[in-house]
């Protein structure tokens, strides 16, 4: 099987939206990617290709961390979808590893998502809350590991802090 990785292109964008309402089971997620495109806010945008067909897709936009005295953003990973028909043939791996190194190259020094505790662990990424974010997606005393961080900058952890906010694209949680 020999998937290829690229940035979307404006013929993606209805096959984009079918993927993520069928992976999903809902327009949600599909309408979630549509409304940070209209907005400018999808920061990168991937799609797997398998025979020239798209058969995943990872969306990245901006979040903003609010500190005391200042804002910072950096990119956040969701939604990332792959057909159910190719699902656990390592696709979606393939999408995160590609968008990591977009991250990388970009020079930002954190990644964010909500996601599943049990996968996105195996790619680097950690509760964010132990190092000193946190989000309307954590409730006070409540479950917080599937907020987590893709740390690509050492020296950010201690200096980087505060509360994540995701575009207002996202339903509140």
């Amino acid at each position: 099987m020999q998937i290829s990785i690229r940035r979307e292109t404006p013929k993606d964008i209805n096959d984009i939206h079918a993927l993520e309402a069928e992976a999903f089971g809902s327009r949600l997620e599909a309408d979630i990617v549509d409304c940070l495109r209209d907005d400018g806010a999808l920061w990168l945008s991937q799609v797997a290709l398998l025979d020239d067909r798209i058969v995943g897709h990872a969306a990245y936009s901006l979040v903003e961390i609010s500190q005391i005295t200042n804002i910072s953003r950096f990119p956040a990973l969701g939604p990332i979808a792959v057909a159910p028909a190719n699902q656990r043939q390592g696709i979606g791996g393939a999408l995160i590893r590609a968008g990591i190194e977009v991250v990388r190259d970009a020079g930002f020094g954190l990644l964010f998502l909500v996601g599943n505790p049990g996968y996105y662990p195996r790619f680097g990424f950690q509760p964010a809350l132990p190092l000193g974010f946190n989000s309307d997606w954590v409730k006070p005393g409540g479950r917080h590991e599937h907020f987590m961080v893709f740390v690509l900058d050492q020296s950010l952890i201690g200096c980087v802090r505060g509360h994540m906010r995701f575009h207002s694209a996202f339903p509140d949680p």
